[in-house]
Order: structure tokens, then C-alpha cells, then sequence
């Protein structure tokens, strides 16, 4: 070998490998002692699978068959991931170029090995980061979504889920049913026993609702004592039934200061051939759905009323 590429060879910062057709390593550099822990002499006349982890071993023999048959560069940068072997058995992130080459008419493959431990642990620590700020970022969107009290659905994230319920709903060519699901007299819970027990009360009729609700039921906190249930596939008289339920299972919570019911309003929104915008369809049923509950106020309380059922008034 020429004095001055014997000293670039030598001397160069990435550790250098000459390795015969037969995988025999046939020289080496300084920086590849440094690097692999081996005394050249250790290196020399060894199969290069010496420094391949065991694993890989099988594998690396044959992808070294296939570069021989058909030798070209391969540059460094490769999208697989490689990994090399100390001679204390460590192993450490490796990235490889290897070209073909001729010394004295004997075809050879000069290996170049950079240890890559610090550039790819600082992509690691890169993708940690990004995936603990896209955690964040649902942490983030989930809590902005939720009503701190009881854990439900605020009416943001109400709107957004029924907004796809309901675009689910035309392209089944299914009804939705919504219920408008409002506490009596609970200022009387807040005013005699205390926030404290209304707080406690919400948090009741919340779990109650979960627990009445079905899989794949939207439930809310609208605001105040006003809960709200998006349910699809439901006509009007299975949500009749669907509301009774509720009401039947807010009337049975056990363990309040006193006997708590709710007034419930349904709307019910049926296929229809010409589509609407969604935004349309969920303000009109919640307009109807407003004006059942009122009606169910105002008959009594403690009952379900269903918007057909209204006469038709001008305003």
C-alpha cells in the first residue's frame, strides 16, 4: 500500500476494515482497535462475523455472500438499523459504508464502521420527547373535552362526538335520538344541603348515566344540573324507552340527602334523503329536545316527553 494511503487508511477517524471474498479480515486501523477492543493481530485473518452480534451472525453471512456476487458501494446512512459487537461483548449502534475494491488484482471490500451510540441516543431522547408531547397534547385536548366535576363529556366535546354520531346516522341511513336530560328542583339540593351534596348528587346522576348508557351512547354534562345522551340507531319509540330508562334509574340513586328526579326531553332525528349540514340537524334537535323538557317541566316533573308529541304552536 502507497506511505500516504497507509497513513490516511491508518489514521483516519472512522475505523477501517479490508475483508476478503471470504469474510477473513485482512487489515485493519488503529481506530478499529479503539473501537472494537481488539488488537489488530486479534483481527487479522478473523471472519468479520467476530464483531456481528450472535443474532445476526447467520444473517450477516449471507447479505456479505450477496454483496460479493453483485459488489457495489453502499453508502452510509441506511434506513435498518445495524449493530456491532465489542470485544467485552457490548454492543453499540453502528453505521456502515462499504466499497469494492482491488489490491494487487484480488477483489476486496473496504468496510468503513462509525459508531453512531451518541447521534442515535440523541434521536432517541428527540423521539421521547415527541411522544410524550403528542401524550400531552391528548392529555390536553381529553381534559379541555371533560367537565372536571363529574368526568363526563363537557359540551364541546359533546358537540364534536355527536357531530360525527349524526354523519354516522346519514350514511346508515339511521335515526338519532337525543335527550335533554334536566334535575328537578335541584337549587333546593344546593340551597338546604349544601354544595357539597348538590356537587354530590351530580357526580351520582353522572355515574347513573354511564351506567344506563350503552357502548356507544354520547352522555354530558350540558351545564349546571342539565345532562344530555346522544344515542344512534334509536327510533322514537325506542327512545321513549331509552329516556324511561334513564329516568327510572336517576329516580332509584341511592345515597343522597334527598329523593332525586329528572325531566326529560327527546328528539329524534330521522334518515333524510337530502343531506344537511350536521351543525343544522344538532341545533334543531336541540331546540326540540329543549322544548320536550320544558313540557315535561311544566306538566309535573319527573316524566319524559318526546318533541312529536308537542302541539305545533306559531311563535
Amino acid at each position: 500500500m502507497n506511505t500516504i494511503y497507509q497513513r490516511i487508511f491508518e489514521y483516519t477517524p472512522d475505523a477501517l476494515l479490508v475483508v476478503d471474498p471470504t469474510g477473513r479480515i485482512t487489515l485493519a486501523n488503529a481506530q478499529a482497535e479503539t473501537l472494537f477492543g481488539y488488537d489488530r493481530s486479534e483481527l487479522i485473518g478473523q471472519p468479520v462475523e467476530i464483531l456481528v452480534p450472535p443474532r445476526f451472525v447467520t444473517h450477516h453471512a449471507r447479505h456479505r455472500a450477496g454483496f460479493n456476487a453483485e459488489a457495489h458501494s453502499r453508502p452510509m446512512g441506511a434506513a435498518v438499523e445495524l449493530s456491532a459487537l465489542r470485544k467485552d461483548g457490548f454492543e453499540f449502534p453502528v453505521d456502515i459504508m462499504l466499497s469494492p475494491m482491488f489490491m494487487k488484482g484480488h477483489p476486496l471490500t473496504l468496510c468503513v464502521v462509525r459508531d453512531i451510540s451518541e447521534r442515535k441516543a440523541a434521536a432517541d431522547k428527540l423521539r421521547q420527547q415527541a411522544e410524550e408531547l403528542q401524550k400531552l397534547h391528548v392529555a390536553l385536548k381529553e381534559q379541555a373535552s371533560r367537565d372536571s366535576l363529574t368526568g363526563l363529556l363537557n359540551r364541546r366535546g359533546f358537540h364534536e362526538l355527536a357531530s360525527q354520531m349524526l354523519r354516522t346516522a346519514h350514511r346508515r341511513q339511521e335515526s338519532t335520538a337525543l335527550l335533554m336530560i334536566d334535575l328537578d328542583h335541584f337549587k333546593q339540593v344546593n340551597d338546604r344541603r349544601g354544595h357539597l351534596e348538590g356537587d354530590h348528587v351530580l357526580k351520582m346522576v353522572a355515574e347513573t348515566l354511564k351506567a344506563t348508557a350503552r357502548e356507544n351512547d354520547i352522555v354530558a354534562r350540558h351545564g349546571g344540573e342539565e345532562f344530555i345522551m346522544a344515542i344512534l340507531g334509536d327510533d322514537e319509540a325506542e327512545s321513549l324507552v331509552a329516556a324511561e330508562r334513564v329516568r327510572t334509574a336517576i329516580a332509584a340513586i341511592p345515597n343522597t340527602q334527598s329523593r332525586i328526579t329528572a325531566s326529560i326531553g327527546v328528539a329524534t332525528f330521522k334518515p333524510e334523503l337530502q343531506k344537511r349540514e350536521v351543525s343544522q340537524i344538532l341545533e334543531e334537535m336541540f331546540g326540540q329536545a329543549d322544548r320536550a323538557l320544558y313540557a315535561a317541566k311544566k306538566n309535573g316533573r319527573n316524566q319524559v316527553c318526546h318533541f312529536s308529541a308537542l302541539k305545533t304552536k306559531a311563535p
